[in-house]
This record gives C-alpha cells, sequence and structure tokens, in this order.
C-alpha cells in the first residue's frame, strides 16, 4: 500500500494512540468526525517534554503521519 497517509482520520476511534509530524504519541479523546480536528493529549513528546499532559487540545488532522507503536 503505497500513498503520503492511507489513515482515514474520520473513522479513527477515542483511545487510538497516534504519531504527529513532530514525533510526538498523542491519544485520541475527541473524533469531532470533521476530517480536519482531533482532539487529543499529548503522552510522549521528545523535542517538547513540557507539552505531555492530560490537557485535551485540537490537533490538525494533516499533522498525524500514522498510528503509534503499542
Amino acid at each position: 500500500m503505497s500513498g503520503h497517509n492511507a489513515l482515514n482520520v474520520v473513522d479513527l476511534t477515542p483511545g487510538t494512540r497516534l504519531k504527529t509530524n513532530e514525533g510526538a504519541v498523542v491519544e485520541l479523546v475527541e473524533n469531532p468526525r470533521d476530517g480536519v480536528w482531533l482532539i487529543c493529549k499529548t503522552l510522549e513528546n521528545a523535542a517538547d517534554p513540557d507539552s505531555v499532559s492530560d490537557v485535551e487540545q485540537p490537533v490538525f488532522a494533516q499533522d498525524i503521519v500514522g498510528l503509534a507503536d503499542s
């Protein structure tokens, strides 16, 4: 399977762990299913450890590069 992003963000369910283009691992908390935003909390981010938090924040769907390894 080839292609830039084969992940269909509209179908993702809460609890899914995702990797962002900056290398962070986020957990999907809420999916408005608009294909643009995902409400997530940051679980891991080596580039910005201070961003790791239980605070829910919007993440651009375009910034998601795939599923995080479990």
